[in-house]
C-alpha cells in the first residue's frame, strides 16, 4: 500500500462515500435547489451554532469569499506570516479584494491578542484600515499547533472591542476538536465566519463550507457566483 504524506488533500473517498454520492438525490445549487448541499449546510450550520453556511468546491474558495465580505480596496488584514489565506491562495487578497497584509511572526503558527492590539493601525491617512483578522487551526505550517478556546477568547474580544472582523480557516478544525474535546458551538461563537474543510481526512472527494451570519452568507452566495463557484 502506497502511502502519500505531501498532503492530507490526496485521502480519497471510502467505498461507503462513494455509494453514499451514487445515491444522492441532487439539484441545482445556484437556485438553491439542491438537497443533499442543503441539508449539509444546516447540518453545518447548527452544530457550530452559527446562522447559515455556504458550500464550496475548495477552502481556497471559503477563505476568499471571508475576505471580501470583511475588507474593501485599501484595508488590511492581519494573520500570522505562515497561514495559508497568505502563501498558499495565489495571491487571492490582493487579487480578489485589493486588501493589504500585515504579517506576524508567532510560536508554532500562532499570533497572541497583545500582538494583533500592537499592530491594528491607528485612524491615520498613510495607513490601511485594519478590518480583519485571520486565525488558522489547525496551523499547517505550525506543525499542526492547536489554538485552545482560552487562546481564542481574547482575540474575540479585542476584535469585538475595535470592531474589527474575526475569521478562521478552520481547514483542519474538525481534527482540533477530536484532540481538545472542545464543543463546535464554542467555536461558532467566537468568530464572524469559519472555513471548514471536508476532504481533508473526511473521506469526501470535494469541498468546503463557509459558515456565518444570514446576511454574510447571503452576500457570500453572491461572491461565490462571481468566483466560479456555483455548482449544478
Amino acid at each position: 500500500m502506497l502511502i502519500d504524506l505531501r498532503s492530507d488533500t490526496v485521502t480519497r473517498p471510502t467505498a461507503g462515500m462513494k455509494e453514499a454520492m451514487f445515491t444522492a438525490p441532487v439539484g441545482d445549487d445556484v437556485f438553491g435547489e439542491d438537497p443533499t448541499v442543503n441539508a449539509l449546510e444546516e447540518k453545518i450550520a447548527k452544530l457550530f451554532g452559527m446562522e447559515a453556511a455556504l458550500f464550496c468546491p475548495s477552502g481556497t474558495m471559503t477563505n476568499q469569499i471571508a475576505i471580501r465580505l470583511h475588507t474593501r480596496i485599501q484595508t488590511e488584514v492581519i494573520c500570522h506570516q505562515y497561514s495559508h489565506i497568505y502563501l498558499y491562495e495565489g495571491g487571492g487578497i490582493m487579487a480578489n479584494s485589493h486588501a493589504s497584509v500585515k504579517l506576524l511572526p508567532g510560536d508554532l503558527g500562532k499570533i497572541t491578542a497583545s500582538q494583533i492590539a500592537d499592530s491594528i493601525n491607528p485612524d491615520d491617512v498613510h495607513a490601511p484600515e485594519t478590518t480583519l483578522v485571520s486565525l488558522e487551526n489547525t496551523m499547517n505550517k505550525g506543525g499542526g499547533s492547536i489554538y485552545t478556546l482560552d487562546e481564542i477568547k481574547p482575540i474575540h474580544a479585542l476584535c469585538k472591542e475595535k470592531g474589527i472582523k474575526l475569521h478562521l480557516d478552520g481547514a483542519r478544525l474538525f481534527n482540533a476538536l477530536v484532540e481538545t474535546g472542545e464543543n463546535p458551538a464554542d467555536w461558532g461563537a467566537q468568530f464572524d465566519t469559519i472555513s471548514i474543510c471536508l476532504s481533508k481526512g473526511l473521506g469526501c472527494p470535494i469541498g468546503s463550507l463557509l459558515l456565518g451570519s444570514k446576511a454574510d452568507i447571503k452576500q457570500a452566495r453572491k461572491v461565490r457566483k462571481v468566483f466560479g463557484g456555483g455548482m449544478r
